[in-house]
Formats: C-alpha cells, structure tokens, sequence
C-alpha cells in the first residue's frame, strides 16, 4: 500500500480534503513509514484524537499550564540515527506507547512547530490529521524495535 492509498491526495495538495474525508487508517507500520516518506515531516501524537484535540487543546497536565500547540512525537529519523526510518518509526510508536489506554490511541499529523514541552517534544499549531493508527501496527512495531535492540547478541 502506497502513501496515496493511505493519504487523500488532496490533504497533499493542501486543500480542505482533510476536512471532507477525515484521517484514513494506517494499518501496518510500512503504512506509517510511506505517509512520514510522502509527507516528511509527520509526528506522532497519542490522544483521544482529532476531535477531541480540537476542543479539549494542549495542557500540561503537571502544572495545569495551557501549552500553544499539541504535544507530538517526530517521526522523521534523526541525522545521527543509522537503524534506518522504519525503526525509527517503531522505536517513536513503542517508547509512547505508555500513553495508550481505551481513551487514547496513537495518530500521524503535521503542523507548524510553535514550542515545546516540558521534556523538549514539539508543540504542534495548525494541525493537520494524516491517519489514526491501527492496532496491530504496535504489535509489528514492538517486533521491529525488538529485533534491533537485540541486534549485538546475534
């Protein structure tokens, strides 16, 4: 499946399909790999959402603060990182998966960088819904992640 499977071509073009078709479903980790490839600067965010992101906004929830953008995750692999982009991608969906619960599930965005949060993520403005991320994309990127770590013991 291709980013254009995934992603309305339109949302690229950057017309109001966003809006009209709502986040499609990435639904296997080179899903999530092709849209950050097609996109290029795509993060992740796990939350209650889009909608509920519209209304509800971006909170510190130590301080009680309102923060200018949302909290988000990059999916784009650093300079540094050698592992490649797809484990990258499964080290960000693993390493935040804490936050998953039945209220919170993980989605891709883009947006403008206005700040960031209280451990460095980037704060969001102007956010755009690429995809929610299925279930089972956790599952292979837990496998990917895995098997690299594991790397120096074979």
């Amino acid at each position: 499946m291709s980013a254009q499977d995934i992603v309305d071509l339109g949302w690229l073009a950057g017309d109001s399909g966003a809006e009209r078709h709502g986040p499609r479903l990435a639904r296997t980790l080179g899903d999530v790999v092709a849209v950050q490839r097609e996109l290029g600067e795509v993060f992740l965010r796990i939350s209650g959402g889009p909608e509920a992101d519209k209304t509800a906004g971006g909170w510190h929830r130590e301080s009680g603060y309102p923060l200018p953008g949302l909290p988000a995750w990059p999916l784009h692999a650093e300079t540094w990182w050698r592992a490649g982009q797809a484990t990258w991608i499964a080290r960000q969906l693993v390493q935040y998966s804490y936050l998953l619960s039945d209220d919170n599930r993980p989605w891709l965005l883009t947006g403008t960088v206005v700040g960031r949060g209280a451990d460095c993520e980037p704060l969001l403005a102007d956010v755009v819904p690429v995809a929610h991320v299925a279930p089972g994309v956790l599952s292979e990127a837990q496998s990917v992640y895995a098997g690299w770590r594991a790397r120096e013991f074979r």
